[in-house]
């Protein structure tokens, strides 16, 4: 066993030890960490102590056992426990630390500790270049290229840190080396608060580990020691990986990471949209464009956007056309409902990729859009009696609106002769026409003027029918009579006389056969009938003589 001065000190120690744990233990909770298992581990070395101080006990009450009695030598007193000491002591191991108001307005005084990082998309000219530029620009500023990565011929990616104090001369000098910058954002965020308490709890695990070291050298047997051992690697970790993340703090503090994503520069293309346009509104346009793509680039894409507020229209097929070199997109349609903001502005964007990068192109054109002007036809009362061969005359009136030119006329007299077209001068509202009807039906022609004429929205149209009845031409009149009508009766009725009887006679050729045998029926009929009446008409006879005689015979005496 230990001599009576060392149980003493160990058990002072070992006292010490089980608060300065409480207090690493306290520390951690106060710097808004959940409970690791150190601080689990050193409950364990406090069940530990607590062990030793039983043993303490028990040796102290077997000395007690041995010593004189009372009044020959009193009991030494069992050493005091030793005051708490304050948190900020328990940290830094010395007995004139600071008190915490001092400790907090030490650390208000501290510079705040900001992790700063920036992202930059910009436009380059060359990928390769600019990746091995960037990556200079880091080191001469006393950073380093963190990842390097060229994802394509026409993309690329630099990460690099450098020192927080020249992150904004850097950002500039990338802006310098951009054919364009299209998104820029930097992003701070302040760990001082974690910084601190990552400090306070490394002090506090290094003291802690001090004196687990020294009861270690203490310890009164090996199942103890070891426990103490397991401890301290199990506080060893935690003290590691509190100064692993305090010196990440530091580091990422102090060179600011910047990461910078690299587009190559889109070569031009030549775009024709085509020439201007005048439409209708309501009609169905066409829209469609030829380009002369660079070398290597394959694949196209083309926007349309028709000026009106409608949704554009991308499509992605194309076709080579006759010349060289030069492709045509595919067709869009589009309708202009509403012509009040007209001229639109039309525009197409035009997009490739492909083994030789990007390239891009645009091109635009004006489209007048308005509304066809309005004509209206009118032919009259829409009716025209007139006799064979006999000309027949056509007039028509129609309104003529601003905007028109080159108006035509066209008259088709519905019997299938040629129309009469032509085209009427300026201010005109009228046209006229003739045409003989050779020919005479029951049913009435259809006549048809038609009127048309040019405007800056299209071809305006307009049309009216007239019914034209025929009749027939009349002949010589001799006495009231139309020789050649009356003739033509006469012949008709002398036809119809002829038909009817050639019909009769073949209609007797035909059925004659039948009609004989209905004859010889008819006549087998008739003789019988005979017979039988002159059979009837003697027997009568016969009987009126029998009666005769007997009314003679009866008068005779």
């Amino acid at each position: 066993m230990f001599g009576k001065g060392s149980r003493t000190a160990f058990w002072t120690l070992a006292a010490a030890l089980a608060l300065a744990l409480a207090l690493a233990a306290a520390c951690g909770d106060a710097g808004g960490f959940e409970e690791s298992d150190a601080s689990y581990q050193s409950r364990e070395l406090v069940e530990v102590v607590r062990e030793v101080e039983v043993v303490r006990d028990a040796d102290m009450a077997a000395e007690a056992m041995s010593a004189p009695p009372p009044q020959a030598a009193m009991a030494p007193a069992p050493p005091a426990a030793p005051a708490p000491a304050p948190i900020a002591a328990a940290s830094t191991g010395g007995a004139d630390a600071p008190a915490p108001e001092e400790i907090q307005a030490r650390y208000a005084s501290v510079q705040r500790v900001i992790v700063r990082t920036a992202r930059v998309d910009m436009v380059v000219d060359a990928i390769q270049p600019s990746l091995d530029a960037i990556g200079r620009a880091a080191e001469g500023a006393g950073g380093w290229v963190v990842s390097n990565n060229r994802a394509s011929k026409h993309s690329g990616t630099v990460s690099v840190r450098v020192p927080a104090q020249t992150l904004e001369e850097f950002i500039a000098t990338l802006r310098r080396m951009a054919a364009e910058v299209t998104a820029e954002s930097t992003d701070s965020q302040d760990v001082t608060d974690e910084y601190f308490d990552l400090r306070a709890r490394l002090d506090s695990m290094t003291a802690t580990q001090e004196r687990m070291l020294e009861f270690l050298d203490l310890a009164p047997d090996a199942r103890q020691a070891l426990e103490v051992q397991r401890e301290l690697n199990d506080l060893q970790m935690e003290i590691e990986r509190a100064a692993g993340r305090i010196r990440l703090l530091e580091e990422t503090s102090a060179f600011s990471l910047v990461t910078v994503n690299l587009t190559l520069a889109a070569q031009r293309m030549a775009v024709d949209a085509g020439p201007d346009r005048t439409e209708a509104a309501g009609q169905p346009i066409r829209f469609r464009a030829t380009f002369t793509p660079p070398p290597d680039i394959t694949r196209f894409t083309a926007t349309w956007d028709f000026g009106d507020g409608s949704p554009p229209v991308t499509v992605h097929r194309d076709a080579p056309t006759t010349t060289d070199g030069e492709r045509i997109t595919e067709t869009v349609t589009h309708f202009y409902e509403d012509p009040t903001d007209s001229p639109f502005i039309v525009s197409v964007t035009l997009s490739g990729t492909g083994e030789g990068g990007v390239a891009e192109g645009k091109d635009t054109l004006i489209a007048s859009v308005s509304r066809i002007p309005q004509i209206q036809v009118f032919a009259g009362d829409g009716w025209l009696e007139v006799e064979q061969n006999e000309e027949a005359r056509f007039s028509a009136s129609f309104t003529r609106p601003e905007g028109l030119r080159n108006v035509r006329y066209e008259w088709d007299f519905g019997d299938g002769s040629p129309p009469a077209t032509g085209e009427l001068p300026e201010g005109a509202t009228r046209t006229e026409a003739a045409h003989v009807y050779p020919d005479y039906r029951d049913v009435p022609y259809t006549a048809r003027i038609a009127v048309t004429a040019d405007s800056d929205a299209g071809m305006a149209s307009a049309s009216a029918e007239v019914s034209v009845s025929v009749r027939r031409e009349r002949g010589f009149i001799v006495a009231g009579y139309e020789l050649g009508e009356t003739f033509k009766t006469a012949v008709r009725a002398l036809s119809v006389a002829v038909q009817g009887a050639g019909t009769l006679l073949i209609w007797a050729v035909v059925f004659s056969p039948i009609l004989g045998a209905l004859g010889a029926v008819v006549w087998l009929i008739i003789r019988f009938d005979a017979r039988a009446r002159a059979r009837r008409a003697a027997a009568m006879e016969a009987r009126r003589a029998a009666e005769s005689a007997a009314a003679a015979r009866a008068e005779s005496p």
